[in-house]
């Protein structure tokens, strides 16, 4: 339903149908509540008509931006994250790792059936049959796994120095 001042705008404005018009015309006639909205509405409609519309200056843009420049910017918002929550996290990954790398050590079968030493290991002073053994493996292949994972955080390190994250 469309309200008495929206009806009596579009009337002034002549947006209105024929019959919309004729409508409006009749209670104007008939109500004089009606026909002093109108005549308020109308008043208001020739001040505006005659209002000349200001324009800004040429510089305005201009003076604007550097307003707008000695503004001081905005600082980003940063959360601060309490560093134990990430030492916790952090731990709590690394214990994981290890437990499973340990349980895989401890559960993994290292026998050298097939690994036969040749004459010049099992003769004179190179007699590698007795320090080679299942728990020599163990830590070879521990230290080698921890020296793989530094030297993949030293890569990783050099990457990103190298490609900054914008933002």
């Amino acid at each position: 339903m469309i309200s008495m001042e929206e009806e009596i705008w579009d009337y002034i404005d002549g947006n209105s149908s024929a019959g919309q018009r004729l409508l409006v015309e009749a209670k104007m006639a008939s109500d004089p509540v009606y026909r002093s909205l109108y005549e308020e509405l109308l008043e208001i409609n020739t001040q505006m008509a005659g209002m000349d519309l200001e324009e800004p200056s040429m510089s305005f843009t201009r003076n604007v931006m550097e307003q707008v420049k000695l503004e001081i910017a905005p600082v980003s918002l940063k959360t601060k994250v309490d560093k134990r929550i990430i030492y916790s996290i952090s731990a709590f990954f690394i214990c994981a790792m290890l437990g499973i790398m340990g349980y895989v050590v401890a559960n993994s079968n290292f026998s050298f059936e097939g690994f036969k030493s040749t004459h010049f290991l099992s003769t004179g002073a190179l007699n590698f049959s007795k320090m080679i053994s299942p728990t020599f493996i163990k830590i070879f292949l521990f230290v080698d796994l921890l020296l793989a994972l530094a030297y993949l955080d030293g890569f990783l390190r050099r990457k990103r120095a190298h490609h900054p994250q914008n933002g």
